[in-house]
């Protein structure tokens, strides 16, 4: 991914040119960046955050559309009539949605994301967020957002998120996760990375590594991104924001 800077808030866009309007919105070095309304955060701040990057990709930031992330599998497709859901407000999230695809035109779609996957799916009509986590992995989201894509199509993006070094899980979500994605840390302790895991199944799914760009940014340790594993429960979210031009 390559850094893209506005208005002093650090991002990264995927460098293929395949990939319609988008961009990962970070953490600067104030601690500025942050997304999300939730937790006691600063819902101002996080609203001009907002307007900053939607600006930034010339679409309407009043007309995100926004999910309610509980680490589901749960995949929805919208359109005109969901925007705005959950832009100006978190009590109008579209709820229980990890995964958002649309094939609206100038409909932006945001995830949020702090050490999980924020994962972008593009084709020439269609795109699609993915927040993924072990548990969303272990349920298959990635394989359920795929399903109403062309796979011969279909180009993948794989966010920053945390790497196996910076990630060390118990036995309980460590058996969910296959081979050459996790090795054995201290007793009992296993490290784990998502964005690997995440890739891995995408190649089970039937696309070549040329349809693959993976980030390789830990936010376990890039300070360029916020991270829950890093910064403790009020840690900020990065944002993943795309939409079809119209």
């Amino acid at each position: 991914m390559k850094q893209v800077e506005s208005q002093g808030l650090i991002g990264f866009q995927f460098e293929d040119e395949r990939f319609p309007q988008h961009v990962f919105g970070g953490r600067n070095g104030l601690d500025q960046g942050n997304f999300a309304y939730s937790g006691g955060r600063d819902r101002k701040a996080a609203q001009k955050v907002r307007q900053t990057w939607c600006e930034f990709l010339n679409c309407d930031w009043n007309q995100l559309v926004v999910g309610g992330q509980t680490h589901s599998n749960n995949v929805l497709e919208v359109d005109k009539t969901h925007s705005g859901r959950g832009a100006l407000a978190p009590e109008t999230v579209l709820p229980e949605t990890d995964a958002l695809l649309t094939t609206s035109r100038d409909l932006p779609l945001y995830i949020a994301v702090a050490d999980c996957a924020g994962i972008l799916l593009a084709s020439k009509e269609k795109v699609g967020l993915v927040h993924a986590g072990w548990r969303g992995l272990q349920s298959n989201i990635l394989q359920k957002a795929l399903l109403s894509f062309p796979l011969d199509e279909v180009v993948v993006g794989i966010g920053p998120c945390i790497s196996a070094h910076s990630y060390e899980v118990g036995v309980d979500v460590a058996q969910h996760a296959p081979e050459g994605v996790k090795y054995k840390g201290k007793v009992n302790k296993w490290q784990l990375d998502i964005g690997r895991w995440a890739h891995l199944q995408l190649l089970e799914c039937g696309l070549k590594d040329s349809q693959i760009e993976f980030a390789d940014i830990d936010t376990g340790t890039d300070e360029r991104t916020f991270s829950h594993r890093r910064q403790g429960k009020l840690a900020g979210r990065n944002g993943l924001v795309v939409y079809l031009r119209d």
